[in-house]
């Protein structure tokens, strides 16, 4: 019988990045380099492809463009 995460195990660095890839985007707290605070938005290979003043508005951003937001710490 084979293992059934054999494939989850063998996946690449690469391939795990592009999981979700179009379908989900995630909100962190980020700061410039002047100081000021705000929440990125990040696609899932990790990209930096946003920033929004409030976790709210980054959310909101991210739902408009059909996606799915999620907050990581």
């Amino acid at each position: 019988m084979t293992d059934p995460f054999e494939a989850v195990r063998k996946i690449t660095p690469e391939a795990l990045a592009q999981l979700g890839q179009p379908q989900i985007a995630y909100v962190k707290p980020v700061e410039n380099e002047q100081g000021l605070k705000g929440f990125g938005i990040f696609s899932a290979s990790g990209q930096q492809v946003g920033v929004a003043p409030t976790r709210e508005t980054a959310f909101i951003a991210v739902r408009q463009h059909e996606m799915q937001p999620v907050h990581v710490h």
